[in-house]
């Protein structure tokens, strides 16, 4: 809800409204007096809700559960958990390099074949 170029969450006007309500039913004396109260605090109380709203957000995802692979690894020694995160490296760099030479190929077959070395000597010196 914008009121002017605030937003204003509508949970904060009702509030306001309520509390407003009930004051002019209790101490109709004290409703003037207690409205610019209220309108000042519809701003901070309108950040304090939309941060409580943010935070509740964040925690409604799902728990991240550990992996069975990483509870293994909590068993294994260290020395064994170096030797198998060594070969995942090596695994990951096998694959990291055949993942290069497939983006050569296919950037060579973007580019189109180069000229043999040859004929771009004799195109420089003409």
């Amino acid at each position: 809800m914008r009121i002017g170029r605030f937003c204003i969450d509508w949970k904060v006007v009702a509030g306001l409204a309520v509390v407003a309500v009930g004051i002019f039913l209790v101490q109709p004396r004290l409703f003037i007096s207690a409205l610019p109260v209220l309108l000042v605090a519809a701003c901070p109380l309108s950040m304090v809700l939309m941060m409580w709203g943010m935070r509740s957000m964040g925690q409604s995802a799902p728990p991240v559960v550990a992996a069975p692979q990483q509870r293994a690894d909590r068993e294994l020694t260290p020395n064994e958990q170096l030797a198998r995160l060594r070969g995942q490296l090596s695994d990951l760099q096998s694959t990291q390099l055949a993942i290069a030479e497939q983006i050569r190929s296919l950037q060579a077959a973007v580019d189109g074949p180069e000229p043999p070395a040859t004929g771009l000597a004799a195109q420089r010196s003409s």
